[in-house]
């Protein structure tokens, strides 16, 4: 989803309203669930994403990913492309710093 958000150059602001239209199935039970807990000026795109995580990854796998992010590394018989998808499929686990 974020892809899509990011190609449609979504500003920041609207990325909760508008990634939550895109929310179905499986997805859109734990939305409803804390929805209104949820919504505000102060709730980001970042808190969005973090309720969500929390609702469909248990924290020992948050972590586990978090870790396998962290020791990506490319060997010799690992293609580019199988790199970058491993890169784009663990990054979102990584937690970002700010100094």
């Amino acid at each position: 989803m974020e892809n899509i958000l990011v190609v449609v150059e979504v500003l920041e602001d609207k990325k909760v309203n508008i990634g939550t239209f895109y929310l179905s199935g499986e997805a859109d039970k734990p939305w409803n669930t804390i929805k209104d807990k949820c919504q505000g000026l102060e709730f980001t795109w970042g808190k969005f994403v973090g309720e969500l995580r929390a609702n469909f990854y248990t924290v020992t796998l948050q972590h586990h990913k978090e870790r396998e992010f962290l020791e990506l590394r490319m060997t010799h018989n690992m293609t580019v492309i199988r790199h970058a998808a491993k890169f784009i499929v663990t990054s979102c686990f990584a937690v970002v710093l700010y100094l």
